[in-house]
């Protein structure tokens, strides 16, 4: 069982995931034209919080994670609230290849600093876009590696002007780049320590 298998029932618990996913849902809405947008992605998406944030302004969100647990968790919000908008799919298009669905619109929450091959998901993301679709990644700024407490592997942020290149490699104009969270986490001295999250928005 994978990392986030094991914390996806408990997942939605956290006040702050929440609260936090309606914050970024509202700063996309003012980088991105919703309104020309039909079909739409979320990858990692975990329980789903960012599109089910976004679900009354999007027609149909595809939530895809690698995760059967958090699969699952994102499921069964979708039937119980009766939701027939968001479509949570168990997939891993870094391995399984590209899906045949094209969108308007793909976004990433904090799922790209587990992603080891980071040009790579860009490439596939621009390739998955309609014309003039858009790429939104929400992750940390370049951090000391405290972010993660248990021992981690990925990436510990990223740095804009290396992250915009990627984007233009792939084809994509960048659109937007700014600050739009900050997340609080005690230290080990008991102090609060800041982690930005930035939003880069990649056009197409």
């Amino acid at each position: 069982m994978s990392e986030f298998d094991q914390k996806a029932a408990d997942w939605d618990k956290n006040h702050d995931h929440s609260t936090r996913a309606q914050k970024l849902a509202d700063y996309l809405a003012t980088q991105v034209d919703l309104t020309k947008v039909k079909t739409a992605m979320e990858y990692g998406s975990g329980t789903g919080l960012l599109s089910f944030a976004l679900k009354d302004k999007i027609p149909s969100i595809e939530l895809m994670d690698s995760s059967i647990e958090m699969t699952k968790a994102a499921k069964r919000k979708v039937e119980e609230q009766g939701i027939n908008t968001l479509h949570p799919i168990q997939y891993d298009m870094m391995t399984q290849g590209l899906p045949s669905t094209r969108y308007n619109l793909i976004f990433i929450l904090q799922t790209l600093h587990h992603i080891e091959d980071t040009l790579g998901f860009v490439q596939k993301s621009a390739e998955l876009l309609n014309p003039n679709g858009y790429l939104v990644i929400i992750d940390l700024v370049k951090e000391d590696g405290s972010f993660h407490e248990d021992e981690f592997h990925g990436h510990k942020g990223f740095v804009q002007a290396e992250l915009e290149q990627k984007l233009k490699n792939s084809g994509l104009t960048v659109t937007h780049y700014g600050i739009c969270h900050t997340i609080e986490k005690e230290s080990e001295d008991g102090a609060n320590k800041e982690y930005p999250l930035f939003m880069m928005v990649g056009r197409k």
